[in-house]
């Protein structure tokens, strides 16, 4: 296609003698399926493209002096006569002799022009294009190409694996595993008498959802960041009632209960019914579960305008404020997150 490039799908650029030595290079490399052909005033370039047009039309863009080109693949038999490939399962394309796939992956050739020339299929404990990456987090899922926020299972170092929900599109960079899901009516039932990690349908228990200590403590050795949220269920991340903070400022899965409610922790931001700051400090502490009191004013967060009298947030809710969207209702829910970039 002339005047024509593929965008977003180069993972080698090299200069070059023509476009038939481009056409080479991408022949010999079992990760081409198309390239893009430049003549410029400071030589000829050639774009190795690890996709195509077939798989992503609109990834191909106008571009004047350049031209792209996609691999037709065909095989010669014994009469010299080149026949199609597709849908043909004697068609090879040499893409496994060296097999690409690592961690004990098995490669399987594919010849048909409007896929990737080879798939690996991975052992349970990896995921990848290569199985490069092991199931040990959503951060791990993200790295491996997964954008699709939903149930996913990981597998800690004893290979004991469990179900978390990953959400991998609420915020850039990041990726978080749920840990803690309850709603505003069953709140003291949570705190005193302890609930289940149900999950069905493909989803977690909303209303009271509580991740295995375990693997709890597992998840933390994997993040370096944790998160507040209202109502995800129904509204995803909304950071008005949201807080968000490094492990290094303030560790909540060791955090002692009872600590002391006069000690300022360093949050990244936290926003409370619209009163917000970044980089700066508010009160936390775990008694008898984890929570926020907006009445009190020694750390830098201040949110006592519209605050009810000893309120929390985030938490414990013994005296909540249905202007905190954490506690606007009895089906209101608060969840915990940890996680990373």
């Amino acid at each position: 296609m002339e005047n024509t490039e593929l965008v977003d799908h180069v993972f080698h650029r090299t200069p070059t003698r023509n476009a038939i030595h481009c056409h080479s290079s991408c022949v010999d490399d079992c990760r081409c399926l198309s390239f893009n052909y430049k003549e410029n005033n400071e030589g000829n370039v050639c774009e190795l493209n690890e996709g195509s047009h077939f798989i992503n039309q609109t990834s191909l863009k106008s571009s004047p002096g350049s031209r792209y080109y996609n691999l037709r693949r065909e095989f010669s038999q014994k009469n010299h006569h080149a026949k199609s490939c597709d849908g043909d399962v004697t068609c090879v394309n040499g893409c496994c002799k060296k097999n690409p796939c690592q961690n004990g992956g098995a490669c399987a050739e594919i010849c048909e022009p409007t896929s990737v020339r080879y798939n690996c299929s991975c052992p349970e404990k990896f995921i990848g294009r290569h199985c490069e990456f092991e199931r040990k987090s959503c951060q791990a899922y993200k790295t491996a190409g997964e954008t699709s926020s939903g149930l996913y299972t990981i597998i800690d170092d004893s290979n004991q694996s469990f179900q978390v929900f990953c959400d991998f599109a609420s915020e850039p960079g990041f990726a978080w595993n749920l840990i803690q899901s309850f709603r505003l009516s069953q709140t003291q039932n949570i705190i005193f008498s302890g609930y289940t990690n149900a999950i069905s349908d493909d989803q977690p228990n909303w209303h009271a959802y509580l991740i295995h200590p375990i693997y709890l403590v597992w998840l933390r050795t994997q993040s370096t960041h944790w998160r507040a949220t209202c109502r995800y269920d129904t509204n995803g991340v909304v950071y008005t009632d949201y807080m968000r903070t490094s492990l290094a400022n303030c560790d909540i899965i060791t955090l002692p209960e009872g600590t002391p409610p006069n000690i300022c922790f360093q949050f990244e931001f936290i926003n409370i019914r619209g009163h917000e700051c970044f980089n700066c400090t508010a009160p936390l502490w775990n008694s008898p579960a984890l929570h926020t009191d907006t009445g009190l004013t020694f750390c830098e967060l201040n949110a006592t305008e519209g605050a009810v009298a000893s309120e929390d947030n985030f938490g414990l809710y013994s005296s909540a404020n249905p202007l905190h969207r954490c506690s606007s209702g009895p089906n209101s829910t608060t969840k915990f997150w940890l996680g990373g970039q």
